[in-house]
C-alpha cells in the first residue's frame, strides 16, 4: 500500500482499504476475561481493564473501517470533479 494524498484514482482507493475491509474485531466486545474466583486486587483491576480493552478495541476498528470505506466514495467525488475541470480546458 502506497501512502500518499487521495486522488481521483478509484483503484488506488479500492486497494488502501483492502487490508482493512478483512478485519472483524466484532467479536472482541462479545468475549470477556475472567480469572475464577481470584481475590487478588491487581489481578481484578486487570481483568476489569482488559475487558473494557476489547469492548474499546471492536469500536474502534468498527469506526476505522467505516472511515475507510469512505476512501472510494471520495475518489469518484474527486474523479469526477477532475473530469468536470478537464472539460473546461478543452
Amino acid at each position: 500500500m502506497t501512502i500518499g494524498k487521495i486522488n481521483s484514482n478509484t483503484v488506488e482507493a479500492q486497494e488502501a482499504i483492502t487490508e482493512l475491509v478483512g478485519i472483524d474485531a466484532s467479536g472482541l466486545s462479545n468475549q470477556s476475561v475472567n480469572f475464577g474466583s481470584s481475590n487478588v486486587p491487581s489481578m481484578l483491576a486487570g481483568q476489569t481493564l482488559s475487558n473494557q480493552l476489547m469492548s474499546d478495541v471492536s469500536k474502534v476498528v468498527a469506526c476505522v473501517l467505516a472511515q475507510a470505506n469512505k476512501f472510494p466514495e471520495l475518489a469518484n467525488a474527486i474523479e469526477e470533479r477532475d473530469i468536470e475541470a478537464s472539460q473546461r480546458f478543452k
